[in-house]
């Protein structure tokens, strides 16, 4: 395989990861969430039956994960990636 090839294959895989990746863990994130505090996660910040506290919680705690997820998941991908696609 080419190595334009091999490098597209990869950030296809990369992208395509980290997506579905960040989306399981928003919603795994939305569940815990009702589960601990009975109520809907609060995804608008313009709703008043949202507190500040709550909203601030929320995307805090949304932030780091997916991001700390997308950082694992990258990592992950790209040193699979290089083992597979260079044999």
């Amino acid at each position: 395989m080419k190595k334009k090839n091999k490098e597209d294959l990869q950030s296809l895989l990369i992208v395509g990861g980290t997506l579905l990746g960040s989306f399981l863990i928003k919603r795994a994130l939305e569940k815990t969430w009702e589960k601990t505090t009975g109520k809907e996660a609060p995804k608008n910040p313009y709703n008043h039956n949202n507190s500040l506290k709550e909203v601030l919680a929320w995307t805090i705690t949304t932030g780091v994960l997916v991001s700390v997820t997308k950082v694992f998941i990258r990592w992950g991908l790209t040193k699979g990636s290089d083992k597979a696609l260079s044999s």
